[in-house]
């Protein structure tokens, strides 16, 4: 069993690949200025790269791309209002291109955290990036048969990722058992960012599996690890507290996992001795990033505790652990080179 998430939502983070071909920027007549503003965005100057997509549109206020640069602008200061609005403009200027500016429309709903918006331009969009984004709000309310229904139509996306992504939750609605088929919710709920909703209404489910099915160990240690990354504690001890046997050479990330939770909660001697106890256990590059997500539960209750826990790895974890902790300029050092790196030096936090 798969729990995967690779829908379009994933291309909005920072340092995603793809980030801005799959927003969509470029190809008309404003396309050199789109391009060196995608360029700039490239380069992990957000703050630039949105300043030129924003001019980019005011010089040519009648192109769909220099349109859909300028909503991602306004998406990545939080300006959700104001991406709307662009985007709804844009329809005006070309109707042929409704069905993916229907999508962006979602994924800016989705940002703003309106959930019956994110449905309904999925579903308006026609597309299968958008029949996914619906059909995860349509589980995440409970509405299975409707969800089948748009996932089915994401299924058949000629996007591997999407149609990967409609395939696993319908292996899961289709399982004969109904445990099962409650987690193709949970995991709704988690991609779709309700995560503490998510790993408190899967907690029982997991637990409620038969000691029969294989998977069984391996799911509770993902929504373990989960819940300890959402802060709750509670939630992910319990499901830790519930692995009898973990996966072949995964006891590492049962202690990790306990650590992560230790952390949260503030105990940064017992955390800090669970990742001790592991380390010539654990992959380096695994515990390398316990460390990290550990470090940045920690951050919240210990800056120093924290900065220190997280190490001087070069690592983007360890380099946001330390931008947590409030060492932005250790944390440049240790980022390397990839688009976190170029966000930190150009000011990013």
């Amino acid at each position: 069993m798969k729990l995967r998430r690779a829908s379009v939502l994933l291309c909005l983070t920072l340092g995603a690949c793809g980030i801005l071909e799959k927003f969509g920027v470029g190809g008309d007549a404003a396309g050199e200025a789109v391009t060196q503003a995608k360029q700039v965005l490239g380069t992990g100057d957000v703050p630039a790269g949105a300043s030129a997509l924003d001019a980019a549109y005011a010089d040519n206020p009648e192109s769909v791309d220099a349109a859909i640069g300028a909503a991602y602008a306004a998406y990545l200061k939080g300006q959700f209002d104001a991406a709307e609005q662009i985007l709804v403009s844009a329809v005006a200027l070309d109707p042929t291109r409704t069905g993916e500016l229907e999508v962006r429309r979602a994924l800016v709903a989705l940002g703003a955290g309106d959930l019956d918006k994110v449905r309904t331009h999925g579903e308006a969009s026609g597309l299968p990036a958008g029949m996914l984004l619906a059909a995860e709000v349509a589980l995440a309310d409970g509405e299975r048969d409707a969800a089948s229904t748009l996932l089915q139509a994401a299924k058949a996306s000629p996007d591997g990722a999407v149609a990967a992504a409609a395939a696993d939750y319908l292996d899961l609605m289709g399982d004969g058992d109904p445990i099962v088929q409650g987690l193709s919710e949970a995991q709704a709920l988690w991609a779709l960012g309700e995560r503490r909703v998510a790993v408190r209404s899967v907690e029982e489910l997991v637990k409620s599996l038969s000691e029969e099915h294989e998977d069984k160990p391996e799911l509770l240690l993902i929504w373990a690890g989960r819940a300890a990354a959402a802060g709750e504690a509670q939630v992910a001890s319990n499901l830790v507290e519930n692995i009898d046997f973990p996966p072949a050479g995964q006891q590492w990330r049962v202690i990790a996992t306990r650590a992560i939770v230790a952390c949260s909660e503030g105990d940064s001697e017992r955390c800090s001795s669970l990742l001790d106890s592991i380390a010539n256990g654990a992959p380096p590059a695994g515990l390398t990033d316990a460390r990290a997500t550990a470090a940045i539960m920690l951050a919240k209750h210990d800056p120093a505790a924290a900065a220190e826990l997280a190490g001087d790895a070069p690592s983007p974890a360890v380099a946001r652990a330390l931008q947590a902790a409030g060492q932005g300029e250790d944390a440049a050092d240790l980022a390397g080179s990839g688009p976190y790196a170029r966000f930190l030096s150009a000011g990013g936090g």
